[in-house]
């Protein structure tokens, strides 16, 4: 029989360890020899970093589906409001184009009566002018005969808009239009801010999208083509033939003939 010292000796000296630890009643290997500690230690190091890198992997594919998430709504975000912005300007461009047909009707309209306004509540007639010499003010609610031109929806009905389908729908309109006229910036620097002598004024079309957040403002100076007939006269022909500004002319050129530029 041997002692217990020689005992653990030997387990202690055991040349041989098992390189896989056991559990249970039968834990040791054919020797008696307990199983290493270093080899137990190596293998829960290298599981560790087994799972260091497969949260690593997570979280790189995470931030990757989230970026490609995030780019997607934001192009859509852009997309809509793009969309938004085209449709106001249509419905500002449209107000310019009301308004020229106005001026333009016969017999032309009496533009100083124009200035004065209709007592409407989004009249802004300008009494006066700022440093820089600019009329304060963007004007009277343009009139076209009795109709106020204040949020006037484009297209009319007329136009027999489609409202599209219950997967596809479509806005009934592509928004409203507001327009306002003053008298020249010319005009305005002599008083005469009611009184139009030259047959030139400055129209104001503001386009709003259906989302009603989203505008586009207009502003372009409408004036006659002066005709002379003979030495030392000169008249106004038809209030408006051109308008300045970009996208306003029929030749989109701010140098036609009769074109005043404030």
């Amino acid at each position: 029989m041997r002692a217990p010292g020689a005992q653990l000796a030997s387990r202690k000296a055991c040349p041989h360890p098992d390189p896989v630890p056991r559990t249970g009643e039968g834990a040791g290997n054919a020797q008696g020899c307990s199983p290493s500690p270093r080899s137990s230690e190596s293998r829960n190091a290298e599981g560790g970093a087994v799972l260091v890198l497969v949260m690593m992997l997570m979280i790189s594919l995470f931030g990757l589906g989230v970026t490609a998430l995030w780019l997607t709504s934001g192009n859509l975000q852009i997309g809509a409001n793009v969309n938004q912005r085209l449709q106001a300007l249509y419905c500002a461009e449209a107000g310019i184009e009301r308004a020229r047909a106005i001026l333009n009707t016969t017999p032309p309209p009496d533009v100083s009566a124009l200035l004065k306004g209709g007592a409407n509540a989004d009249d802004n007639i300008p009494a006066a002018l700022d440093a820089s010499g600019i009329p304060v003010g963007v004007g009277a609610i343009l009139f076209d005969g009795a109709t106020a031109l204040d949020k006037v929806a484009f297209p009319p009905a007329s136009f027999n808009r489609n409202a599209g389908t219950a997967s596809a729908p479509v806005s009934a309109t592509m928004g409203t239009y507001t327009v306002w006229i003053r008298n020249d910036t010319a005009e305005c620097r002599q008083g005469k801010y009611l009184v139009d002598g030259n047959g030139s004024v400055v129209i104001r079309s503001r386009g709003l999208a259906p989302d009603n957040l989203t505008t586009v403002v207009l502003e372009v100076a409408m004036g006659g083509t002066p005709t002379s007939t003979g030495p030392g006269t000169t008249t106004v022909g038809a209030p408006v033939l051109c308008n300045s500004g970009k996208n306003s002319c029929d030749d989109n050129s701010s140098t036609a003939s009769g074109v005043v530029v404030n």
